[in-house]
């Protein structure tokens, strides 16, 4: 959507290349540039999966790269669960699963799962709903994210949301790399800000219907049907992001940012 860069303690002697860090050895630089790993990948999977799309996903250097974020945060299970479907799956039944999910709705009108913010987190009242997805196109202005020209969806999306933690995570990287302490701080609290108020129950939810919907990635590989391990895609993805938005909640401070401050740190991400 935007333009945005880019351990398992107990098997880690038998898994990881010698170059590759486990979560306790790893430098914050590192640790932030896995995080936004993470977010970029789940991000990528609830985007609409065209050709351009599902070829980055499924990309080996892609997967490689998902996989050393994944020891680096302990979180491989999730990763390989969310690989192993795309890899018995293919872009048609993507898009066929996509659209049941998420684009197109029920004879009642409603859809299997909502993937907007306000949904889960402001009730039915219109207004709400609009100051809402306004507060999410302030932080994005704030924090230079554009969504792409054929991006058409609400700003509280939730593909937007989780790449705008992947810019902030992607500019502590950066500002940790450059000993620039006080930008990493504020990216900190901007993140967390951006955490507590947006994703905290929004991502859980999300996940939660996501799970109701769809099958068990664990299976996807044994799925005869593409379409069956197309739905696993969309749950592994969505574990995945739950399982980061929560390990990132718990360890973040307080939020108490300025977000004017914020927006001007580092903003090569």
């Amino acid at each position: 959507m935007t333009d945005t860069p880019t351990d398992d303690a107990h098997s880690a002697d038998d898994v990881r290349p010698r170059n590759d860090k486990g979560a306790d050895e790893l430098s914050p630089a590192e640790r932030h540039a896995a995080r936004a790993a993470i977010y970029s990948a789940a991000a990528g999977a609830y985007c609409y999966p065209d050709e351009e799309i599902v070829a980055e996903l499924t990309h080996a250097e892609t997967a490689d790269g998902l996989r050393a974020a994944g020891r680096k945060l302990d979180l491989t299970d999730e990763v390989e669960a969310l690989l192993g479907a795309l890899g018995a799956t293919d872009r048609e039944a993507l898009e066929s699963a996509y659209n049941d999910l998420f684009g197109l709705p029920s004879d009642d009108g409603t859809y299997a799962v909502v993937p907007y913010e306000a949904e889960y987190t402001v009730g039915d009242e219109v207004s709400r709903k609009q100051r809402r997805i306004a507060t999410v196109a302030g932080l994005l202005e704030a924090f230079g994210v554009e969504p792409a020209d054929d991006f058409h969806e609400r700003q509280d999306h939730v593909v937007v949301e989780l790449e705008l933690l992947q810019v902030l995570a992607a500019r502590r990287a950066v500002a940790c790399e450059e000993g620039e302490a006080d930008d990493a701080e504020n990216l900190e609290r901007a993140e967390a800000t951006v955490l507590d108020e947006h994703l905290a129950d929004f991502v859980p939810a999300f996940a939660h219907g996501v799970r109701d919907a769809t099958d068990d990635p664990k299976e996807a590989e044994s799925y005869d049907d593409p379409r069956r391990a197309a739905g696993a895609v969309y749950r592994a993805a969505a574990d995945l992001a739950e399982a980061i938005v929560t390990r990132d909640l718990a360890a973040h401070p307080d939020p108490d940012v300025d977000a004017d401050a914020a927006a001007e740190v580092n903003p090569r991400a």
